[in-house]
């Protein structure tokens, strides 16, 4: 019984895999259930019996990828080393998701699905996880440890990811990566703006 359990998982992966080639070599409009199947060598049925549609498949695609993703923002807070290089750990899962090609592809081809199906976009962001929560977390825990002053975790949080995503994420959807030596010097900047302001 758990043989054939771990069967199904690794032909779910496999059409998850062919998904994503579909998706990123055809396009989310071009890409049918059929060059899915051909690609996961699969049979169409089989492709069904696992996502009823080509909606829900794209948004399991989507939730792979915010679960390869989750740990780079799990930073967890500690009171002996400095803060600056705590932040850039947080940092660094924007840089690190810019610099994966693999992960960039998805994510194109995601904004692109999003500006032309924004029914699809509310949906899947409806669904998605609070990517906030373990910034928010490490937020209360310095401020408590008197290290910074931040009123508001939740709406700190959302400034710093988009300080950060504008500076690095977004940039590297349409552009690529900047170069390594660029990224750290604006990572600096940006983290001495934020603890200058928020400094305990």
């Amino acid at each position: 019984m758990s043989a054939k359990k771990r069967d199904t998982s690794k032909k779910r992966e496999s059409i998850l895999d062919a998904a994503e080639a579909a998706f990123v070599n055809d396009g989310y409009d071009n890409a049918s259930m059929d060059r899915i199947a051909e690609i996961a060598d699969a049979s169409k049925r089989t492709v069904y019996n696992h996502f009823p549609s080509k909606e829900a498949l794209f948004k399991a695609v989507l939730d792979r990828l915010v679960e390869e993703t989750h740990s780079l923002t799990q930073v967890q807070y500690d009171s002996s080393r400095p803060l600056p290089d705590q932040l850039r750990d947080f940092s660094r899962a924007k840089t690190e998701i810019a610099n994966n090609p693999k992960w960039m592809a998805i994510i194109r081809v995601t904004t692109a699905v999003f500006i032309s199906h924004p029914d699809l976009a509310k949906d899947a962001m409806a669904n998605s996880e609070d990517k906030n929560e373990s910034l928010v977390k490490w937020l209360k825990a310095a401020t408590a440890d008197g290290r910074l002053e931040v009123p508001d975790p939740e709406l700190t949080a959302v400034a710093f990811w988009g300080m950060v995503s504008g500076a690095f994420f977004w940039p590297a959807v349409f552009m690529g990566p900047m170069k390594t030596s660029e990224a750290r010097a604006l990572e600096n900047e940006l983290i001495e703006m934020f603890l200058s302001h928020y400094g305990g």
